[in-house]
């Protein structure tokens, strides 16, 4: 649905010029209401490719896709990149899920298997395959600093900076894990489809 709304109040004062010995009187003041366009649409549900599996590792705590929607089948495996994944692709599409202490504690504690994972995921994503780090918050959030942690804020932008250039890394942010879910299935359902266009 499309609605128009009132959004701002413009306030006009026109331009008063006063004589010698006259007092200023209350000026009309014009007020101007302006008409914007709202979308309150949802996104519409999405197309599940028959045949499509998402692949939840067994190893992820508070998983998403707890309630498909209607035609999406889940799965919990153990997955050997990644928390997300589709069947039949576990080493081509792998997508990564961390919430900020998560995140603090992969760039921090963790570097060292970070760094080896990362070059995994270069691999794959040199291969034509799809790697893609979802942070359960927003990026002001996360460049704000972990209380717990003592990697620094500028630590971790740099951190995301090297994922995404050097590693060919997709990263996405979002307090919602709604948006994140959409995110992650939008992402699978493509990866399914252009490797289905491959094969025919």
């Amino acid at each position: 649905m499309v609605r128009e709304v009132l959004v701002s109040l413009l306030i006009e004062k026109p331009l008063t010029v006063l004589a010698p010995g006259t007092q200023k009187t209350g000026a009309p003041t014009c007020m101007r209401l302006k008409l914007a366009t709202i979308y309150t649409d949802e996104f519409k549900p999405a197309r599940i490719p028959e045949g499509m599996i998402l692949v939840v590792d067994t190893r992820e705590q508070k998983p998403l896709f707890t309630e498909p929607q209607d035609g999406l089948v889940v799965v919990a495996a153990s997955l050997p990149h990644g928390d997300y994944s589709l069947q039949g692709f576990e080493d081509r599409f792998c997508i990564e899920r961390k919430q900020v202490s998560d995140f603090y504690s992969y760039i921090g504690k963790e570097r060292n298997r970070t760094t080896k994972k990362m070059e995994q995921f270069r691999e794959i994503v040199s291969a034509g395959g799809f790697v893609g780090l979802v942070v359960e918050a927003a990026e002001a959030d996360l460049l704000s600093g972990f209380v717990m942690s003592r990697v620094s804020p500028e630590t971790a932008r740099q951190a995301l900076v090297s994922f995404e250039v050097r590693y060919g890394i997709h990263v996405y942010y979002s307090r919602s894990r709604r948006d994140i879910s959409r995110w992650v299935l939008d992402r699978a359902i493509k990866f399914y489809r252009m490797q289905r266009e491959v094969k025919h």
